[in-house]
């Protein structure tokens, strides 16, 4: 059963939700106010009935006990006169009277003693309607002096009933006998069964009405889910150029398609960018490995007994492989650092990280000149090795774009309340205004008709990878990389920010 119903179309099962929910609370509203109405028609009955019953008592029954006639006048207490008492007749007589006076069209009245026996009949001796008969419960109740009223079915006929004590001869008295009023429900079940099919067809109206609006409006609110759904379709064919394109909606269904363009759009990209990449990579590896294949077909060709000539080829070759070696250390950095792996993180001072790194790389920078100017608090927590990696590309990169002669590069390492900021600073060719935006894209060159002695974003080799480490390690460690200050000809500056140890 539950698998029938979850293979049913969304938009079915929400209606038929809606209209079953909608049903039964029609229901409860119809019944309540059924059975209300049919409580009011009985209780304004039974009232009637006792009403009329009361005044017709009243005409029978004195208003109150007369007072006792003096034996002696106050006049003339010599002359005695015979009191005179009050004589009611006999309550049988009484309670024929009244059964006859309270008995009119189809009300019955009949007077019953304590065992439910009728003592007084109005109706004619031909009559043939039955009248009902009263439990010993409610029996009682009217003999303790309540006026209770039932409904009970005689011959496949509703009809009330209410039961009224009868005191006799005066209302003080005790209660000689209960008289029961019995009337047929005839017209109250008419009005009801009228009200019931009012309720009916309303109840079927709405559900119609209901069940067409709701179809009408789980349509409308599930056409984007399905619009999704051929994008889907296609997209999963291949082409993910395709879009929701939904028009501006601030409901849940528009920030769906909104949410689901956006990550389409990023998937578009980052396929895009690995084809790239692979693209780039293949043509980066295949370069040092052709320089290889011609420097070991040199060898081949080479006469034997020429060591210089060996020994030339033979460098070439080595040079190739670091720079291949590079390289695929560079490709298997950017694929950890994408991985986002966590971090080896522990307090590391960077102003001191720093100058390791410059130490190591004097050699490298010959005669230029490398400062390392530093401020403040430097401590942040993070994976040393990493940080180290971009100090050196930096610099790296700063040698290859200065003369080796005039080169000055500084270094500066500022703690500021929260942040640590960095800046890598030359006095070198500088990057042209075009290409800065596009520096830190892997295995983007700023120039590919330099020397590899120029600048470039090369990690030591020319791969175009440098600084694409530098800024996925900075934003690894929750840092941010600022745009390139640079002017061609007149250096260049590259910063960044990293939070402070101590920062939340």
């Amino acid at each position: 059963m539950r698998a029938r119903w979850n293979d049913l179309p969304l938009r079915l099962r929400l209606t038929i939700l809606y209209v079953g929910l909608l049903l039964v609370i029609l229901i409860a509203l119809g019944s309540f106010l059924y059975l209300d109405t049919r409580a009011l028609f009985i209780s304004s009955t039974a009232s009637r009935l006792q009403a009329i019953a009361g005044v017709s008592m009243s005409h029978l029954l004195p208003g109150e006990r007369p007072a006792p006639l003096p034996l002696f006048p106050p006049s003339n207490p010599q002359n005695p006169v015979i009191a005179r008492n009050f004589d009611p007749a006999p309550f049988q007589v009484a309670a024929a009277s009244l059964a006859r006076d309270l008995t009119w069209q189809d009300t019955i009245a009949v007077v019953v003693n304590r065992s439910g026996t009728p003592i007084a009949d109005g109706r004619d001796p031909s009559d043939p309607r039955p009248i009902p008969v009263p439990d010993a419960r409610t029996l009682a109740r009217a003999w303790a002096g309540e006026s209770p009223a039932y409904v009970t079915t005689i011959a496949g006929q509703d009809m009330l009933a209410v039961l009224i004590p009868v005191r006799y001869p005066f209302p003080d008295s005790p209660i000689a006998g209960v008289i029961q009023m019995s009337v047929p429900l005839v017209v109250v079940n008419q009005v009801l069964q009228r009200q019931q099919t009012f309720i009916a067809v309303g109840v079927l109206a709405a559900l119609l009405l209901a069940g067409a609006g709701g179809l009408w409006l789980t349509q409308t609110a599930l056409a984007p889910l399905r619009l999704m759904v051929a994008v889907c379709r296609r997209i999963a064919g291949g082409d993910l150029s395709q879009r929701v394109n939904l028009p501006q909606r601030k409901d849940e269904a528009g920030q769906l398609a909104a949410a689901f363009d956006e990550m389409v759009a990023r998937l578009d990209a980052a396929f895009a960018a690995q084809r790239q990449f692979v693209a780039d990579a293949s043509h980066e590896l295949r370069t040092p490995l052709t320089a290889i294949g011609g420097s070991l077909d040199v060898l081949l060709m080479a006469p034997e007994g020429d060591p210089a000539t060996s020994r030339r080829v033979l460098h070439g070759m080595r040079r190739e492989v670091q720079r291949l070696t590079r390289l695929v250390s560079d490709l298997l950095t950017l694929t950890r650092l994408d991985a986002h792996r966590p971090l080896q993180a522990q307090v590391v001072d960077l102003a001191m990280l720093a100058r390791e790194v410059v130490e190591g790389m004097r050699t490298l920078a010959q005669h230029r000149a490398l400062v390392v100017e530093t401020e403040g608090d430097t401590q942040c927590r993070g994976d040393a090795d990493q940080l180290k990696q971009v100090f050196y590309n930096l610099l790296d990169n700063a040698i290859h774009s200065t003369d080796a002669a005039r080169g000055a590069i500084v270094l500066r390492i500022r703690g500021a309340e929260r942040a640590i900021h960095v800046a890598v600073s030359d006095n070198g060719l500088g990057i042209p205004g075009q290409a800065q935006p596009h520096v830190f894209e892997r295995f983007y060159r700023v120039d590919k008709a330099r020397a590899r002695a120029s600048f470039d974003q090369r990690s030591g080799g020319g791969s175009g990878l440098g600084l694409a480490i530098v800024k996925a390690i900075v934003e690894a460690h929750g840092g941010s990389i600022a745009p390139v200050e640079s002017e061609a000809g007149h250096g260049t500056t590259m910063r960044f920010t990293l939070p402070r140890a101590h920062s939340k």
